[in-house]
Parts: C-alpha cells; structure tokens; sequence
C-alpha cells in the first residue's frame, strides 16, 4: 500500500492523469485485498493535491461489501468535497458522482440527511463547469433536502436556468431517471412551499421527457399534476403537444381517481366533487395525496365565492354560506378574510349585521411596486433572450450538429436528385 501511495502521488504532481487513472484501475485487485488499510491510504493522501486518487479509493472503498465505519467515510466525503481539487475532479466525476449516490441513500437510510447537505452543495458545485449545469449529484441534493424537511438550501439550484445537463459518464436509463427524479422531487419541494406555480413546471418537465414507456414516477407525477392544475388554474392544463403519444395515451388510464376529480371540479359542485373524494378517499391516502386533494376541494370553494363577486355587490354572510355550501357564516367570514388577505377578491366584512361587500380592483398598474414588477419581468425577458442568442451561436458553430446538417443536406439533395430521376 505504501508503494500504492507513492505512485499516486507521484502521478498527481506530474498531472499525468490518464496514467493515474490507469494505474489505479490495474491495483483495483491489490487494493481489495488490502481493504482494512484503505483508511490508512486516505490519510495518507491530501484530498487537495490527490484529489482523483482520493475519489478513486472512496470510490473502490464504498463498492467493498463492508465499507467501515459510516462516519468516518462521511468525513473522508466531507475533505473530498470542501478541499478537492476541482481540475483533477472533473477528471473522473464517475467517481464523484457514484460516492455522491452511496452517501445519499446511507444518509437517509439512517434518517440523517441533514448531515450531508453541506457536503452534497459542495459535490455539486465541483461537478459543474457553468453554474447553469444540471449534474446527476443534483438529485441527490433535493433528495436529501426533501427527507430532511430542509428545503432552503436547494432553492437557488432549482431556480437556476439549466442549459446544460452533464452525464458525468453515465449511462443512458440512469441518465433519465436521475433527471426525472430530480424534477419530480423539485417539484415536491416547490409543491410543500406552496409555489404551486413552479411545481406545475417541473412536474410538466418529468411528463414531457421523452420516453417509450410510462414509468411509475410519470403516473405519480401526472396525479399530483392534475390536482395542482385544478388549485391554480382551476382546470387541469393539457399536456404540451411534443409529449410523448405513448405518455399521453396511458397517463389518463392510469389515474382514473385524479381524472374523476378534474371531472367533478369543473362541474362547480362542491357536493359532487366531496362525493368523488369520499369513493377515492383510500386511493388517495395510499398515494399520500389526501392533503392535496383536500386543498382541490378547498380550492372549489374558493372559486365559488370569486364567482359570486361577479354576480352580487353586497351579499349576507349566510346566504354565501348557503349558495357555496359551507357549514355556516363564520366559515364563511373565514374564506372571505383569508381571500381579502392573499388578494384573491376586494371586499369588505360588516359583522355585526353579517354582511360581505364586495368591490372592484383598485390595482390601475401605475403604482412603483407595480412599475417595479414590470420592469423585472422585462429585464428576466431581456436576459432570456439573449441566453437563448448565446446557445443558438453555440449549437450553431457546433461539430456535431454541424456534421449533422451536413448530412441532412445531403439526403435532401439525394431524394431531390431521385424525383428528378423519376421525372424524366
């Protein structure tokens, strides 16, 4: 093992990592045999100068069928991700990725994932090129977010513009699912901060992935889907017309109880759709989406009173209890409050002879805070489109699609030169 020790470090002062990777690949053998010193390997190296001989021997130690003690390997992950070196990790992120995935699933195996959010943060950042790169590691970090209930740190990884989805060697199948994965459990995080908006989006992005078959995140996916479109948009948004026909064919089939839902909630009746909770109530909790769907229902209600400002001008507190069927007044005063305070309706309560007033929208869009919302939505458009400028310059001058073009053309010409063969 010292001579082990020696060679790598020797390679990683002269940069030769082809041949570190090589030597390290040859000793596989050797270093299995020595397991119980791989400890002694690790220290013996400095995670910022053997940067890649020390994610390689992480790598080897996790596949061992007993890696050793979990908090010393979390340790060893801890120094590899804060101190690496990032030129020698980019290297092998095969390596990084697949310690990445063991800690993650270890971690919250033991219902400890908070522990290693901060080291995850750190793999992220030493796998990406560009800050707007989508790495496999991601999903490890809003996986560890979701179990430990702590969502904030990966918030600006989720709201980063992704132009560039980094395989770190990976193959095709487990490519799909971690980028799957990581859009679902995005959408989870955004779906239990009540960004109901963002989680449409990235739920849309799982069932728009292009696919031969309907896997089972896509059902659970497309089931959540549907009840978040009924809460925001009070209607379940179809899919876009590029989504798979296979997807799009089967995702219905598959969740009649949530296409029941969407039945009864366009209807507007609150009876008929408490009706359909109540029949799928058992399949709605075996999904743990009972919750969800209770806010559908709240949601229907809430529709209901919008649309009674549409009719009245003053109403009585009773009477609105009755037409939208709730229990009583106070429930009533206690939708119209919570609507007032969010800026669903305009309206005012008189208590004391329990009647609701409502009133038109004094928003005329002239106001700084409102001024100040444009022009940021104009300057996120700005910077889009020139992204979008920057990624066609570079798709254009690309050898790849180049080539590809080139060869297009050239069938193109092909079967022009064949119909004007068939002409004559």
């Amino acid at each position: 093992m010292d001579d082990f020790v020696a060679a790598a470090k020797v390679y990683s002062q002269d940069k030769n990592w082809t041949d570190l990777k090589k030597y390290m690949m040859d000793s596989v053998p050797l270093l299995e045999k020595n397991a119980s010193k791989l400890n002694t390997a690790l220290a013996s190296l400095d995670p910022e100068q053997h940067s890649l001989a020390f994610a390689r021997l992480m790598r080897i130690k996790i596949l061992l069928p007993f890696s050793g003690d979990f908090d010393v390997l979390l340790a060893q992950f801890d120094q590899l991700t804060q101190l690496g070196n990032n030129e020698q990790i980019q290297q092998d992120l095969d390596s990084l990725v697949e310690v990445s995935h063991f800690m993650t699933n270890h971690l919250i195996e033991q219902q400890q994932a908070i522990r290693g959010i901060t080291s995850i943060i750190n793999a992220v950042r030493k796998c990406q090129r560009h800050p707007t790169d989508l790495t496999p590691i991601h999903t490890d970090l809003v996986q560890l977010c979701l179990s430990a209930k702590c969502f904030r740190p990966a918030l600006p990884f989720l709201e980063a513009e992704v132009t560039e989805i980094s395989t770190c060697g990976q193959d095709a199948h487990a490519q799909t699912k971690l980028f799957i994965l990581y859009y679902y459990y995005g959408g989870l995080i955004y779906l239990t901060l009540k960004e109901y908006n963002k989680a449409l989006f990235f739920f849309q992005v799982v069932m728009t992935t292009p696919a031969m078959v309907v896997s089972h995140i896509m059902k659970e996916t497309y089931a959540k889907y549907i009840t978040v479109s009924l809460i925001v948009h009070s209607k379940v948004i179809p899919l876009p017309h590029y989504v798979s026909p296979i997807v799009s064919r089967a995702l219905k089939p598959l969740n009649t109880p949530y296409t029941d839902l969407a039945s009864a909630f366009i209807t507007n009746d609150s009876d008929r759709l408490r009706a359909v909770i109540n029949k799928h109530q058992q399949m709605y909790q075996r999904h743990n989406n009972l919750g969800l769907v209770k806010q559908v229902s709240h949601a229907l209600t809430r529709n209901n009173i919008q649309r009674l400002t549409k009719t009245f001008i003053t109403l009585s507190l009773a009477d609105m209890a009755s037409r939208v069927k709730l229990a009583d007044a106070n429930e009533a005063e206690m939708y119209i409050l919570e609507m007032i305070e969010d800026g669903t309706i305009h309206a005012s309560i008189d208590s004391n002879a329990g009647m609701v007033s409502f009133h038109n929208d004094p928003e005329g869009f002239s106001s700084p805070e409102m001024l100040k919302v444009i022009d940021e939505q104009v300057r996120k458009c700005v910077a889009l489109n020139e992204s979008l400028e920057t990624m066609d310059r570079d798709i254009s001058v690309d050898s790849t699609y180049v080539q590809k073009v080139i060869n297009m053309s050239h069938l193109d010409d092909a079967g022009k030169g064949d119909e004007l063969i068939a002409l004559d």
